[in-house]
């Protein structure tokens, strides 16, 4: 069996060693905290896991959280054309559900029960210079810790990264408190588009300590009516700015935050990133070759919920890859072939569709989401195709087939 090294003990790193210690093969995990430290460390992403990802987890027996509080069963979009006025509202079911889980409480949960069957941990930290004397001791060494020192290994793919600065400035909270949605027939994830200045998403959410309750993530165009959140200090703060930005552009679902709270002072985020696609082969000083997997080669904005899910389907694309490849040696080639499939199935519409959602909708897109406005199928299309991007393809690209399917369901 092949001996593999994995940096990293996130969702790409944790799912692809499970997936080859459950086929014998010997792995080691390098991760610069312990369980403890990972369950006890300040909120850094949330996100939602669509349903084949969230079915990838349950098949390597990694569902420890069953329960149905942390489910959404569809979406709710709102269009606002100018602050706290509603245009358009679109409702769809998810058939596939997935779940919004405290990553802090599976990854330490999942590093645990990793070395618990017989997988390898090592806690350290690893730099470029402590990597290039691991890399040696394993047959193939994946990089998916996206941390600075690293980036610098993998070259920026400049024909897939069209942007070269942050899209969004983001906020990100759990909180306690917040009233239910009322407005659909099911459990949903919350959009709402305001027009020239961002969106703010709202979602079912189990806590790592208070089981479930919500999560609120809002993306702020840069220096627009949304971009409040510069130099909070406080959790208690930052919900209050959060209530202001719900008063001034959606007072419609301003009551539901009446009586909500941050849970505690680790759990809100602030940050910005630029969306980056890099080659998925790394090269150490000495020329050796690392592979890298999930953020590291894939940097999505968070708007279209799509990170988590990314790095899930990727681990599955490189572990079902590793099986078929026996015993050759993991080369270059191996590598590029290997992101290339990925990205030709998946990993280009995934980015295509998120860069999408970062501009204004183009009238096509607009026309289909008026219509799915009045025809359920179409709002069932939309959402449930977060989970499968490129199910849009290549319709949402092309107005003719837009309108094509917008008729078809219409008359339907």
């Amino acid at each position: 069996m092949r001996n593999i090294g994995i940096i990293g003990a996130g969702q790409a790193g944790l799912q692809l060693a499970f997936g080859l210690l459950a086929k014998g093969y010997p792995v080691t995990v390098y991760s610069d905290r312990t369980p403890e430290q990972i369950f006890n460390a300040r909120l850094a992403a949330t996100t939602y896991l669509f349903g084949r990802a969230y079915q990838y987890e349950q098949e390597l027996g990694l569902d420890f959280w069953p329960g149905p509080g942390e489910y959404a069963r569809g979406g709710d979009l709102d269009i606002c054309m100018a602050p706290g006025q509603r245009a358009l509202n679109v409702q769809g079911r998810i058939l596939n559900a997935g779940k919004a889980l405290d990553l802090r409480a599976k990854y330490s949960r999942w590093l645990a029960e990793f070395e618990r069957r017989g997988g390898t941990v090592v806690v350290r930290d690893v730099d470029v210079e402590a990597l290039e004397a691991l890399a040696p001791r394993h047959d193939l060494m994946l990089v998916t810790a996206g941390r600075n020192s690293f980036m610098s290994l993998f070259e920026r793919d400049a024909g897939r990264s069209p942007h070269t600065q942050p899209q969004r400035n983001l906020m990100a909270m759990i909180v306690s408190g917040m009233k239910p949605l009322h407005e659909t027939p099911y459990p949903a994830l919350k959009f709402i588009l305001a027009a020239g200045h961002g969106e703010y998403f709202s979602m079912p959410y189990f806590d790592r300590i208070r089981g479930p309750l919500h999560c609120l993530l809002l993306e702020a165009i840069p220096g627009q009516g949304l971009d409040r959140f510069r130099g909070l200090t406080t959790a208690r703060d930052a919900m209050a700015r959060m209530k202001d930005v719900m008063h001034d552009f959606s007072p419609w679902v301003e009551d539901r935050l009446k009586d909500a709270a941050i849970v505690d002072e680790s759990s809100w985020l602030t940050g910005a990133f630029t969306p980056t696609v890099r080659r998925p082969v790394g090269r150490l000083p000495s020329g050796r070759a690392v592979m890298g997997l999930g953020d590291v080669v894939m940097l999505n904005d968070p708007i279209a919920g799509q990170g988590l899910n990314s790095a899930s389907k990727q681990a599955h694309v490189v572990t079902q890859a590793i099986l078929a490849h026996g015993d050759q040696p993991f080369t270059p080639d191996w590598m590029e072939q290997t992101f290339e499939y990925f990205w030709r199935t998946e990993g280009q519409y995934i980015t295509g569709f998120t860069n999408m959602l970062l501009q204004p909708p183009p009238p096509h897109v607009m026309q289909y989401l008026g219509a799915a406005s009045k025809v359920p199928a179409l709002g069932d299309t939309f959402f449930d195709n977060f989970g499968e991007p490129q199910r849009f393809w290549p319709w949402i690209a092309n107005p003719a087939e837009t309108e094509a399917r917008i008729q078809q369901a219409t008359a339907a």
